[in-house]
């Protein structure tokens, strides 16, 4: 990420480099935080236009104006798709807003999350409030600062759902392994029967679908049901994804919108209506998973190659 102030001082551009060449300039009215954790650099800036937003390592992660859309659709997709869910465990979502939606659920009695960057979390309290928006504070959160694989691999309690919110991975980066098989398997041991898990699931676009398409083939060697969606939001400038798999055979959307609109619950970003057509696909994504059949993702075989070609980085100035 590079920040380039203009010569008069009265405004900042904030280069953000995406992946395959390409580049995102924000104007920004001034950097709010700017340091490293242990584990990454942290930038939260105010922009014109998205308002407020976080930046991991140089990447976009959330910003003020759309993380609803984000966070409604990762997060209760798999909430209704569990028959009054009561137990949940979160592995990532420092931000907070991501246990902020799944408290909105009046059946749940206690959830678990896991983030390894206790760091980052102090500083979204701090400076996105709006995000968490008091769900630390609630009494049926547990929060554990530690290694969320770890976490998976010891765990003897069983969760209703489990909902995996993390940011890309980097090739060669301890984060890759949190996106494979041996991962998936370990989260599996952690459900009830009957249980639903959801995962932040990457680019779709045809032009970056690579890892998103293995992610789906992953899954597919480790759960019954696996079903990946699309949603949109301007801040990340290309079409998303979550990706839910569960333990359920008999899963059925019509009965995951039915109920949501029995529970009352008022969404910005859904409504039953989309609920129950979400997991429509468009043809080149079907054709992905099928190109990709080999590649699955495994701590042997990570298989991240072809998947990010980002620029070189600049010198700030």
């Amino acid at each position: 990420m590079t920040i380039i102030t203009e010569a008069s001082g009265s405004f900042i551009w904030l280069r953000e480099p995406a992946n395959n060449g390409v580049a995102i300039s924000y104007l920004c009215d001034r950097v709010v935080f700017s340091g490293r954790s242990k584990y990454q650099k942290i930038d939260i800036v105010d922009t014109r236009f998205h308002g407020r937003m976080l930046f991991l390592d140089g990447v976009g992660q959330s910003a003020e104006q759309d993380e609803f859309i984000y966070h409604e659709f990762l997060v209760h997709p798999v909430m209704f798709s569990y028959p009054e869910p009561k137990s949940v465990l979160i592995i990532g979502g420092a931000e907070g807003a991501t246990l902020r939606e799944v408290l909105r659920h009046k059946t749940v009695q206690r959830v678990v999350m896991v983030d390894i960057d206790g760091e980052l979390i102090e500083i979204c309290k701090k400076f996105l409030p709006q995000w968490s928006a008091g769900a630390f504070d609630d009494p049926r959160t547990e929060l554990i600062i530690g290694d969320g694989r770890k976490f998976a691999e010891e765990c003897r309690e069983k969760f209703d759902v489990i909902i995996v919110d993390l940011s890309d991975p980097l090739q060669d980066s301890p984060a890759v392994y949190l996106f494979t098989k041996e991962f998936y398997s370990a989260l599996k041991n952690c459900l009830t029967p009957n249980g639903c898990m959801a995962i932040q699931g990457e680019g779709t676009s045809p032009q970056e679908n690579i890892l998103h398409a293995r992610m789906v083939n992953t899954l597919k060697a480790v759960f019954p049901v696996v079903k990946p969606y699309m949603y949109n939001l301007h801040s990340f400038h290309r079409p998303d994804s979550h990706i839910l798999v569960t333990l359920q055979e008999k899963w059925e959307p019509k009965e995951v919108a039915q109920r949501l609109r029995k529970s009352g619950m008022k969404l910005r970003a859904i409504t039953p209506e989309i609920l129950e057509n979400l997991f429509w696909l468009p043809p080149y994504l079907e054709e992905a998973y099928k190109r990709e059949e080999g590649h699955i993702i495994t701590d042997d075989n990570p298989s991240f190659e072809g998947v990010y070609h980002l620029e070189p980085p600049e010198e700030e100035h």
